[in-house]
């Protein structure tokens, strides 16, 4: 079975190193990259009595796993200064967030608006689909679409998308599949 992990819940997780044993950051914020549907990288925070940001950065190849209660990598070594980290991970677009985004189908239709990305836990930092807020319904989920359009105010999904809005976590990990299957995704 899959672990789904909302990207709001993995802001705050310690940053574990399996060499060492020992917290060495803590996730800042989620560097998502839209068009391409994945996590780069994180931003960090210092843990301790130093808290504050961290003058280091966590490019996503350089993690080991995501997972429920921590984001593990192999030695504290893995850390790396903006600088030495690829442009998306040292300098993220800040006006292609897509949080608050309408979500629209390239029909004109309404499915509600960006409330957090649904991340698939393990290594390789896959956004498999958004939590939306419906409009009047409360909170769905719909999986991620190959998007036709991201412009920091609308996100333009094909218009299947609209049959896989589900109520659940446990419903989106099926809705990914089937929907994947029927657009010949892989």
């Amino acid at each position: 079975m899959k672990l789904l992990l909302m990207g709001s819940a993995i802001r705050g997780l310690p940053v574990v190193s399996i060499a060492e044993g020992e917290d060495v950051a803590e996730v800042r914020d989620i560097i998502y990259h839209a068009e391409a549907g994945t996590v780069v990288g994180f931003t960090l925070n210092k843990r301790g009595m130093l808290a504050g940001r961290h003058k280091h950065v966590l490019p996503i190849e350089q993690v080991h796993a995501i997972g429920r209660d921590a984001v593990m990598i192999d030695d504290q070594h893995q850390l790396m200064a903006p600088k030495q980290a690829a442009e998306a991970v040292a300098s993220p677009e800040t006006e292609r967030n897509v949080i608050g985004n309408d979500v629209l189908t390239e029909a004109g239709v309404s499915l509600g608006q960006v409330k957090d990305v649904v991340v698939l836990a393990g290594a390789g930092g896959d956004v498999v689909g958004y939590q939306i807020e419906l409009p009047s319904r409360g909170v769905g989920y719909i999986p991620l679409p190959a998007q036709l359009a991201v412009s920091g105010t609308a996100l333009v999904v094909p218009s299947a998308t609209a049959e896989f809005v589900v109520n659940d976590l446990v419903g989106l990990g099926a809705a990914v599949d089937d929907f994947r299957e029927r657009l010949g995704i892989q």
